[in-house]
């Protein structure tokens, strides 16, 4: 473990030692210019397609993602739409969609039709929706007088374990000046293997057999997705998004387990089969300006999920015939709707705020039923805690934000959420419940000049509940049962943070943070008594905890460095998490918790031989734990995960690209280390498994481009 620490904390040496060359080379003649640039342009940075086309890019993602010390956010998974937002806009808009990322929604836009893209500061917050974030990046597109028409494309072949995935689509997009749309149809087969050698041990330490364990995953899918936008007035605009994607899903999995003889004792063999997958969702918004000052906004957005799972589990002995044989059936469907309507007002060139409600109404109907054959008999029904439920949540929520630009350095954005909701739980266990949570946010940005920014934030989040935890769910193959629980709420966090980004040029950037979480009803593994002394494993909350750390990233053009047209990226997180535990009482990280991760990335462009070269590598973070009734685990990593890529634009208005990943098969390594009879009574390990696992280096051929 040393060996990564030293690696790491050399890498972020280094970087530093280069940044801090990079910013000894502003001139005081640049910082004085920074210092004397109107106060109104400091919070708007433009980069035309001049500045992207070292990049040679094809759709509006390959050129966001090259802005200066900018990544793309999808936007959290939390409760309601207003607060699952991305940084990115389109024409100053957010999609009206949360089954759309957009990162993906910005694949599908040609660059060609790109007029500029603008990194948005805090202090230009007033004019523009930032939703808590310190900088947006807003995609604006070439107006039109007629009907424009473009298209873009992309195929793929990917290899991975003697498997070929196969990926191609592409999306037509239409503009004129009052309405736009696009369509885009997608096929995709994805395939791929991973292994797993188990050791078990006993009490002592001792070993006692092995394992060889494989899993295979077959998925199909079809992506129809399409989108349109129309301006009937001056004063109304008019968005709507669809999709529709049936899948198939199939995962076959098996294993050998041997004696310390190296002899087969046991055979396994299960094969996992969702049907009838099936995701919809249509979504819009209508919004009316009554004035520059005054508009009214409506969203909507609808998704509805269905599928079948079905999963049969064989068991054999080394010689023989089937000794256990596993049959569980289940129907799901999954259904949100969402209204929200804002109204914002402008009272003055220095307020911007927004006064609005939401509603929504979320569920989930699962039915699971399971069955056991001893040998060749008949299966038998079994008893399954929670098996069939339906779980529906009504939710609403009122709120008000300002944003107020103080002065042209100095921004605070402050808003209130108070939200109330009501979920209901019928089947197998049936209990209503009332939730009240009051969201108050608070963010103060500091712009002294043109390359500086200082940003304090403060905020209470409310974590979107996962509803398939409210069913119990049975892993065949690890031989677990994580019991539904009805009692199940959403962890809150009281978030502070502190942000500190410097811009160095035109491309390069710094950005160290530091933050504090205080968690309420931190959501872990819980014991559940399902009969009076019968206990289970089930998800549900611990109570309170604490979390805290830094982050720091670093871009760098190394042109100054005799790299011409280089780019070295850098990020490295560390955190620490401390929970009571239930069971023993004493102090614990958060489950599945990462102590540190940090990545270093590196980019060549070569526009004279129209070709780039690059990779990263991931270097090893900190092992996280689970704690369940009776085992913890504990999961690391290997030695870093190290990929490479080249690409070349030698075809006109085409990119080729060829990824090497995951060069040095980094494995994942779980510790299961088992307590009988339960952590309840005991803290003695009565056996050991130790389960490291692999899934090969992946080679992926990528064509895009358009016209």
């Amino acid at each position: 473990m040393k060996t990564w620490k030293t690696g790491s904390v050399l890498a972020a040496a280094s970087v530093i030692v280069i940044s801090q060359t990079a910013l000894a080379q502003q001139t005081p003649q640049q910082a004085q210019q920074a210092a004397d640039q109107p106060a109104e342009q400091r919070g708007v940075r433009t980069f035309d397609p001049a500045f992207f086309a070292r990049y040679n890019p094809v759709t509006a993602y390959d050129m966001v993602r090259q802005l200066p010390g900018f990544a793309i956010d999808n936007g959290d998974s939390l409760r309601g739409f207003g607060a699952t937002a991305g940084n990115v806009l389109i024409d100053g808009q957010r999609p009206s969609t949360k089954a759309t990322s957009i990162a993906d929604e910005l694949t599908r836009i040609p660059a060609r039709d790109i007029a500029r893209i603008e990194l948005i500061g805090a202090s230009a917050a007033g004019d523009t929706d930032v939703r808590g974030y310190v900088e947006l990046a807003n995609v604006v597109l070439k107006p039109a007088a007629q009907v424009q028409a473009s298209t873009t494309y992309i195929g793929q072949l990917q290899y991975q374990g003697e498997h070929v995935s196969t990926r191609a689509g592409g999306t037509r997009a239409w503009k004129a000046q009052d309405f736009g749309g696009r369509l885009q149809v997608q096929a995709s087969n994805a395939q791929n293997r991973g292994e797993t050698d188990i050791e078990f041990y006993n009490g002592a330490g001792a070993l006692t057999g092995t394992r060889d364990e494989f899993g295979q995953q077959y998925l199909n899918e079809l992506l129809i997705n399409g989108s349109f936008n129309w301006t009937p007035t001056a004063r109304d605009t008019l968005n709507v998004t669809g999709r529709i994607m049936p899948r198939g899903f199939n995962s076959q999995s098996g294993s050998i387990s041997r004696n310390t003889s190296n002899t087969p004792t046991a055979y396994v063999a299960d094969d996992y089969t969702e049907k009838d997958i099936i995701y919809l969702d249509l979504g819009g918004d209508w919004e009316h300006r009554f004035s520059p000052e005054n508009a009214v906004k409506l969203i909507t957005v609808n998704s509805l999920v269905s599928w079948r799972p079905q999963e049969f589990f064989q068991q054999f002995p080394g010689t023989g015939p089937r000794s256990l044989a596993t049959r569980i059936d289940t129907e799901s469907k999954r259904g949100e709707h969402v209204l929200r309507g804002v109204w914002t007002t402008k009272p003055s060139d220095k307020h911007t705020i927004e006064i609005g409600l939401e509603g929504a109404f979320n569920y989930l109907d699962t039915s699971r039923s399971i069955s056991n054959a001893v040998g060749a008999g008949p299966f038998t029904p079994q008893f399954l805690p929670v098996a069939s439920t339906r779980v529906e949540e009504l939710r609403g929520e009122a709120f008000i934000a300002d944003t107020w630009r103080v002065n042209p350095q100095f921004t605070l954005d402050m808003g209130f959420t108070f939200e109330a909701s009501r979920i209901t739980q019928t089947g197998d266990a049936e209990q209503e419940r009332e939730f009240t949570y009051p969201k108050p946010r608070l963010q103060a940005t500091w712009t002294p000049n043109k390359t500086d920014q200082l940003t304090l934030n403060f905020e209470r989040i409310v974590a979107q509940l996962n509803f398939s935890e409210f069913a119990s769910v049975v892993q065949l193959v690890q031989g677990q049962l994580t019991v539904g629980n009805p009692d199940l709420k959403p962890a809150q966090t009281w978030d502070a943070s502190l942000q500190w980004k410097r811009t160095i040029g035109q491309r390069g950037s710094f950005l160290i943070k530091g933050f504090y979480n205080r968690v309420d009803d931190v959501q872990d593994f819980v014991v559940i008594e399902t009969s009076p002394g019968i206990f289970f494993t089930g998800a549900g909350n611990i109570g309170e905890g604490d979390r805290y750390g830094a982050r720091m990233e670093v871009a760098l053009p190394l042109d100054t460095v005799g790299v011409k047209g280089g780019m070295l990226k850098f990020f490295a997180q560390g955190r620490k998490s401390t929970v009571t535990d239930p069971i023993t009482g004493e102090d614990r990280p958060f489950a599945n918790d990462f102590t540190f991760d940090s990545n270093i990335d590196f980019r060549q462009d070569l526009p004279g031989l129209k070709l780039a070269w690059g990779g990263d590598y991931t270097f090893p973070g900190g092992e996280t734990y689970a704690f369940r009734l009776t085992e913890i685990q504990r999961r690391d990593f290997g030695q870093g995960d190290l990929d490479f890529f080249i690409e070349t634009t030698a075809i006109k208005g085409v990119t080729v690209r060829l990824n090497l990943d995951n060069l040095g098969d980094s494995p994942s390594w779980l510790d299961r280390r088992f307590i009988s009879p339960s952590r309840l009574t005991s803290n003695t390990i009565s056996s050991r498994e130790f389960r490291e696992s692999t899934n090969g280096p992946i080679v992926t051929l990528t064509l895009q481009g358009a016209f």
